[in-house]
C-alpha cells in the first residue's frame, strides 16, 4: 500500500514486529476464550523439527464454539520450542501452556498424537502421565497414522520383494532426473502414446500417500518407459520385464489407491468419528472380495490395473498400442525376481499378493481396538439406527453404557442417572426429528434449541463430549507445513514468538478477526 496521508506506512521492522504481536495477542486471547467457555476440550499434539533443526512442539485444540451451543472448531493454538522432546518434557510443556491459558484441565477430554512412544508410552508417555492424576483422559492415536501402519504391515512376509519393486520405481526416478536428454526422449515417447503424466514420482518414507500415487504414476507410464529402457537401459528392461515386478507394480497400484482413498477421508478437517468403522468396513470388504474371497481365475477381477495386465499377458507378452495405432511388444519373463527363491509365477504372485493382503487386514483389525467407543457415540446419529424400534432401544442402551463405562465421566460434570434416564426419550425423538443425519448434521440442526437444552440436558452434554474427540492429528501435519513454509531456508533465522505468531494468523486469523 503506497504511503499516504490516511494510511500510514511501516517501514520500520521494529514497529512491524511489535504490531504483529499485537495482533496475534489479541486474536489468540479470542481463541482462549473462546476455548474456555467450551463445556470440553481435547487437545492434538505433534512434534517436529523444522529447516534448522530446532525442536518444536505444536498444538491444537478441538472444542465446542458459542459456550459448547456452536459447531466445533479445531485451531491451532501455540508452537511452542523443545530443548528436549522426551516425554517428561513434553508433558511439562503442555501442563504449562493449560495453566498459563488458565484452562480447566478437568473439562480436556482426550489428547491425540502421533502414537510415537513417546506419547503413549505404557508407563512414562506423555499420556500416561496425564492419565495419574486425570483416568478420564482418552488417549488417541491418529487414524491416519495407524492407516499407514497398518498398510506397512503388508510387506511383513516377503519384504525382499516388495523392497526390489520399490527399487525398480526409484530408479524410474532418479534415471530421469539425472538426465535432462532422457527426459525429452521421454517427453517425444510419451506425445506418442498420447499420454499426460510426464513426470515419475519418488517414494518417500515420511508421506502417507506417496508409494499409492508412484505406483500408479509408474503404471501409467509404463510404455514408455519399457520403450526408452529397451534401448538404453538393458539391464533394468530386462528387471521390468520379468512378470513378478509388473504384477506387485500393477497389484500396488491397485491397493494403494484404495488405501489412500481412506487416508483421505482419515484426514478430513474435525472428522466424525461414528464413520471410522464403516469406511474401514467398506476398504476391508472390498479387499476380501477382489483378493481373498476368490478362486485363482478371478483374482484381481475389479481392479483397474492388475486385471488390465492379466488381461494383455496372457500370451506372456506385454502389448502397448501407441496414438497412431501402431502396437509394441515386449516379452515377459517369468522367473525370480533378484535375491528371490521364488519361480515367479502367476500361482506364486497372487500367493504373495494374498499373504500381503491378509496382513494389512490384520494390521487393520489390531489397530483400531478402540471402535466399539467411536460405534458408542452413534447414539448421536440418526443415520445410524437399526430401522426396528426394539433394535433402536436395545442398541442405544448398549451405545450410552459403552460411553459412559469407558470414559469415567465424572458425576460432577454430567448426571449419569438422569442421563439414563432420558436417554428412551431423547433417542425416540432425534431419530423423528433428524431422520438420516450424521452425529455432526443433527448436532447443527438442534445445538441452539432450547427445547432439547431443557429436556435433555444430560445427553446434551454427552453429545458435547462426543464432538471434541478427536480422530486424527493431521490439523498438526498440515500446521507443520505452514510452519516449513514460513520458515522456510531463506527465512530461516525467524525468532519462535515472530513464527508463532506467523502461523496463528495464517491459520487462525481470518476466521477470529472477521
Amino acid at each position: 500500500m503506497p504511503p499516504s496521508e490516511e494510511y500510514g506506512s511501516y517501514m520500520n521492522a521494529v514497529s512491524a514486529r511489535e504490531m504483529l504481536l499485537a495482533i496475534k495477542h489479541h486474536v489468540k486471547m479470542q481463541l482462549i476464550l473462546d476455548i474456555r467457555a467450551s463445556p470440553f476440550y481435547s487437545l492434538l499434539i505433534d512434534e517436529s523439527t523444522d529447516h534448522t533443526i530446532k525442536k518444536h512442539l505444536i498444538i491444537y485444540v478441538l472444542y465446542v464454539t458459542d459456550a459448547g451451543k456452536g459447531p466445533t472448531k479445531c485451531a491451532f493454538v501455540e508452537l511452542l520450542a523443545m530443548e528436549n522432546a522426551n516425554a517428561k518434557c513434553i508433558y511439562e510443556a503442555i501442563n504449562a501452556f493449560i495453566n498459563k491459558n488458565m484452562l480447566d484441565i478437568h473439562k480436556l477430554i482426550a489428547i491425540a498424537t502421533d502414537g510415537a512412544s513417546v506419547m503413549i508410552g505404557h508407563k512414562t508417555g506423555v499420556l500416561s502421565r496425564f492419565q495419574e492424576s486425570m483416568p478420564h483422559i482418552m488417549g488417541i492415536h491418529c487414524i491416519a497414522h495407524r492407516q499407514a501402519l497398518a498398510a506397512k504391515d503388508g510387506f511383513i512376509t516377503h519384504p525382499h520383494i516388495f523392497a526390489f519393486v520399490d527399487k525398480v520405481a526409484n530408479k524410474v526416478y532418479s534415471w530421469l532426473g539425472k538426465s535432462s536428454k532422457q527426459h525429452e526422449e521421454l517427453w517425444r515417447i510419451m506425445h506418442e502414446y498420447d499420454m499426460l503424466d510426464t513426470r515419475a514420482l519418488q517414494i518417500h518414507v515420511v508421506r502417507w500417500l506417496s508409494r499409492g500415487q508412484v505406483m500408479e504414476r509408474l503404471v501409467n507410464i509404463m510404455p514408455s518407459i519399457l520403450h526408452q529402457w529397451e534401448h538404453g537401459e538393458k539391464r533394468w528392461h530386462k528387471n521390468i520385464t520379468i512378470f513378478s515386478v509388473q504384477f506387485m507394480i500393477h497389484f500396488l497400484a491397485d491397493v494403494l489407491k484404495e488405501l489412500n482413498k481412506l487416508s483421505m477421508e482419515f484426514q478430513r478437517h474435525e472428522m466424525d468419528v461414528t464413520r471410522i468403522s464403516a469406511m474401514l468396513d467398506f476398504t476391508i470388504e472390498k479387499f476380501k472380495r477382489r483378493y481373498l474371497d476368490v478362486d485363482l481365475q478371478k483374482f484381481g477381477h475389479d481392479s483397474r490395473h492388475l486385471s488390465s495386465l492379466l488381461q494383455m499377458t496372457k500370451d506372456s507378452m506385454l502389448f502397448y498400442e501407441d496414438a497412431s495405432g501402431q502396437s509394441h511388444a515386449h516379452v515377459l519373463r517369468f522367473e525370480a525376481m533378484p535375491m528371490d527363491g521364488d519361480n515367479g509365477s502367476l500361482d506364486e504372485c497372487i500367493s504373495i499378493a494374498k499373504a500381503y493382503i491378509k496382513n494389512i487386514l490384520d494390521g487393520l483389525n489390531r489397530r483400531f481396538e478402540d471402535l466399539p467407543l467411536f460405534n458408542a457415540f452413534k447414539i448421536f446419529s440418526p443415520s445410524s439406527y437399526p430401522i426396528d424400534a426394539y433394535d433402536r432401544e436395545k442398541m442405544t442402551q448398549e451405545w450410552l453404557n459403552r460411553i459412559i463405562n469407558r470414559l469415567n465421566i465424572d458425576s460432577h460434570m454430567i448426571d449419569i442417572r438422569k442421563s439414563k434416564n432420558k436417554r428412551e426419550d431423547f433417542c425416540g425423538m432425534l431419530c423423528r426429528a433428524a431422520q438420516h443425519k450424521s452425529m455432526r448434521d443433527a448436532w447443527v440442526a438442534y445445538n441452539e434449541s432450547k427445547s432439547w437444552w431443557d429436556l435433555y440436558p444430560e445427553m446434551m452434554k454427552i453429545w458435547q463430549l462426543g464432538l471434541v474427540i478427536p480422530a486424527s492429528t493431521s490439523a498438526c501435519e498440515r500446521g507443520f507445513s505452514h510452519q516449513n513454509f514460513i520458515k522456510s531456508v531463506s527465512r530461516s533465522s525467524l525468532a519462535l514468538d515472530t513464527l508463532d505468531a506467523l502461523m496463528l494468523l495464517s491459520i487462525d486469523g481470518r476466521g477470529v478477526l472477521q
